[in-house]
C-alpha cells in the first residue's frame, strides 16, 4: 500500500478575507499550511496532488510566494492551474518558472506515473462570451472574480482532448486518474441550497467524460474549484471534488492505493480552529454528506 493526498484551492500569497459559502479566510493560510506540514509528516504521503487555485492574486511575486509556501510542506507535489492561477497573459510563464522543480515536464498539461497509477493533468481554457476559447480571462470577468464568477466558463480545448486520447491509448493497462481544477460534472442536486454560490464546472464536461469512458483504465477524476466536497458517480467514473483550504470545512483527502483499490478518506486539520473560524452557522453542508467523504474505487 502507498498513499498520496489531495489539497485544493489554497489561495496562497493573499491577506484578503471575504465570503463565499462560508468565510473565505486567505489571511489564515500561513498557519493552515504550517498545520498541514505537521499533519502530513504524520501521514507521510508519497506526494501531494494540488488541484488548482494555488495562488490568489495575479502577480509574478504572488506566484513565487505561493510556490515557497507549497515547498514548505516538505513533500513532492504536482500543481495545476485554476481560474485564479491563469488569468493574465503572463500567468502560465510565471507558473512554469515557479514550479519547474515539481513538474515532470515544462508544460501546464502533463502526465506522470507513480507506482501502479497513471495521472493526467489538464489545463482548461476560458470560454469567452462569443464562445471562443482563450488562455486568459475576459477583463470584465477577471475584475469581478473575487466576489462572483457569473458569466465565467471554461472548456477543455480540442488539442487537449486529442492528447488525452493519445496518452491513454498508449498505455491502456495502467489504471488512470484525471486531475483538473474544475469539476467535469455539476455539483449534485442533493447538495444544492437556495442561496449557495456555485463556481460552475467544465462547459464541455460531458464531452470529456464521453471520451474518458472509451478508455476503461480511467477510474476517477479529481478536482476542486467549487469550495465544497462531493463524490459523484457518473457513467462509470468517480468524480472526487475537494473543498478549499481557506474555507469550511478546511479539509484534505488522503488516498490509499493498493494493487486493486483506491480508498479515499477526508481529513480535518489537527487544529480545529481554522474550520471553526470559517464556518457560518447553518452552512456546514459544504462538508458534504457521508457519501462525499469516503469511497473505495476498484482498479481492476
Amino acid at each position: 500500500m502507498w498513499r498520496f493526498v489531495q489539497i485544493s484551492d489554497p489561495h496562497l500569497a493573499s491577506k484578503t478575507d471575504g465570503m463565499w459559502n462560508n468565510g473565505f479566510l486567505c489571511s489564515m493560510m500561513p498557519d493552515v499550511m504550517a498545520c498541514l506540514k505537521r499533519d502530513f509528516a504524520q501521514l507521510n504521503p508519497d506526494f501531494i496532488l494540488a488541484t488548482g487555485d494555488i495562488v490568489s492574486t495575479q502577480t509574478h511575486q504572488a506566484m513565487h510566494e505561493a510556490r515557497d509556501q507549497m515547498d514548505q510542506l516538505g513533500f513532492p507535489y504536482y500543481p495545476m492551474g485554476g481560474n485564479h492561477d491563469f488569468v493574465v497573459e503572463e500567468s502560465r510563464d510565471w507558473f512554469l518558472e515557479a514550479f519547474a522543480h515539481q513538474l515532470p515536464v515544462q508544460s501546464t498539461v502533463y502526465n506522470f506515473k507513480h507506482n501502479n497509477l497513471h495521472f493526467l493533468v489538464l489545463d482548461p481554457w476560458w470560454k469567452w462570451g462569443d464562445d471562443s476559447l482563450h488562455p486568459v480571462s475576459e477583463k470584465t470577468i477577471a475584475a469581478e472574480m473575487e466576489t462572483s464568477l457569473a458569466g465565467a466558463r471554461w472548456e477543455i480545448p480540442q488539442e487537449q482532448l486529442d492528447w488525452i486520447d493519445a496518452t491513454l491509448a498508449a498505455d491502456p493497462h495502467t489504471p488512470a486518474i484525471i486531475a483538473c481544477h474544475y469539476p467535469l460534472v455539476p455539483i449534485p442536486e442533493r447538495l444544492h441550497r437556495p442561496d449557495f454560490k456555485n463556481g460552475g464546472y467544465i462547459h464541455n464536461g460531458e464531452e470529456v467524460c464521453t471520451r474518458l469512458r472509451k478508455h476503461a483504465q480511467v477510474k476517477a477524476v479529481f478536482s476542486g474549484h467549487v469550495h465544497m466536497h462531493f463524490i459523484q458517480e457518473h457513467h462509470g467514473l468517480t468524480h472526487v471534488c475537494t473543498g478549499a483550504l481557506p474555507e469550511f470545512p478546511t479539509e484534505y483527502r488522503s488516498i490509499e492505493v493498493t494493487d486493486d483499490t483506491l480508498h479515499i478518506q477526508t481529513h480535518p486539520l489537527s487544529d480545529p480552529q481554522f474550520a471553526q473560524r470559517s464556518l457560518i452557522p447553518g452552512k456546514d453542508w459544504t462538508r458534504g454528506e457521508a457519501q462525499d467523504r469516503e469511497v473505495t474505487i476498484n482498479l481492476t
